[in-house]
């Protein structure tokens, strides 16, 4: 009985089932051969295209090593697969399995078919997805060129089409593969193209001519100029009265001298503003700037109240101007 050979049904990884008879005599390994090879042969099709491209994935497994039988729901090891043979029956029926490397065992699980890696939850399926994703981006994409991706000063990364934050690249990377970054770019694209179409149409028919720019010429300021003020007050309304005489004896002839109010808080040069003040500013070329500072106070901007003169002949430019009484600001109607 143990000279005869015995013959082992075989279930397939694809759920077929094969017949073979085997010595005793064989070892362990060669008796794990020899069920592997019976099972090849009874899952390739006869389709030799088929047939080449199962081949192949059949030895791309390491037999010896990952390849176990399983009789009556205990694993035949090599201890004790001879029993096979010590039994009264000349037939008997062996599961071809294989021996997960790592990773979550899919194998058991409910509703799996044998060979088949088992029922993979949403879950699963999508972290699969993800990593799928970022590896083929990593593979194609170049972070440095990605317009969009900006290192903020806390070290982590932000999406300037998307405005989401991101704790690594790897986490944008699979960000840049999901919907609402590529819906972004679908979006940025037509508006750039329907953009080139205005600008195309709106350049039809004209010449389009380059100007260089003027060069800026630097004036030399030749100093302050002479001035003067004069304090007084109306006899007859008792308004404050300021008049300014400022001398520009090497103005340009073509210019005449401006003047503007400013503000405590435009200027730069006291330091804290004080509200209670306001700054007249004198301006003519070549010469600086001067401002004088006078109450920040409503002015009268009646007839003959505010009266700007030049005198072209003497270079003198006069400012006259009135404040305003408080009774008379009270007077004033509010504005509508």
């Amino acid at each position: 009985q143990e000279h005869r050979n015995v013959t082992i049904l075989v279930e397939t990884p694809r759920g077929r089932t094969a017949a073979t008879s085997v010595s005793p005599s064989l070892p362990y390994e060669s008796f794990v051969e020899h069920v592997w090879e019976a099972a090849m042969k009874r899952d390739s099709p006869l389709d030799t295209r088929k047939r080449s491209r199962i081949d192949e994935d059949y030895k791309r497994r390491n037999v010896r090593r990952n390849a176990f039988a399983v009789c009556d729901g205990k694993v035949v090891s090599r201890d004790n697969f001879h029993r096979l043979f010590s039994r009264n029956s000349q037939m008997q029926t062996v599961s071809l399995r294989l021996r997960l490397r790592g990773g979550i065992d899919r194998q058991n699980r409910v509703g799996s078919k044998f060979g088949g890696g088992g029922v993979s939850s949403t879950q699963n399926a999508e972290r699969e997805r993800k990593e799928r994703l970022k590896q083929l981006a990593l593979e194609s994409i170049e972070l440095s060129k990605d317009p969009y991706l900006m290192k903020n000063h806390l070290g982590t990364y932000e999406c300037k089409l998307c405005l989401t934050l991101h704790t690594n690249e790897a986490n944008y990377l699979a960000h840049t593969q999901g919907k609402k970054h590529q819906a972004g770019l679908a979006k940025r694209a037509h508006m750039e193209k329907l953009r080139e179409k205005e600008l195309g149409q709106a350049l039809i028919g004209q010449v389009v001519t380059q100007i260089k720019p003027a060069a800026v010429v630097r004036k030399v300021r030749i100093g302050r100029p002479a001035y003067q003020v004069y304090k007084s007050r109306d006899p007859e309304t008792n308004q404050r009265c300021l008049s300014f005489e400022l001398n520009y004896p090497e103005i340009d002839s073509d210019v005449q001298p401006r003047h503007r109010f400013m503000s405590a808080y435009e200027q730069r040069v006291d330091t804290p503003p004080d509200r209670r003040f306001q700054y007249l500013l004198f301006a003519a070329d070549p010469y600086e700037t001067v401002a004088f500072k006078i109450p920040n106070e409503p002015i009268d901007k009646g007839e003959g109240r505010f009266v700007t003169h030049w005198d072209s002949e003497d270079k003198k430019f006069i400012l006259t101007l009135y404040f305003m009484d408080p009774e008379d600001e009270k007077a004033e109607p509010e504005p509508k």
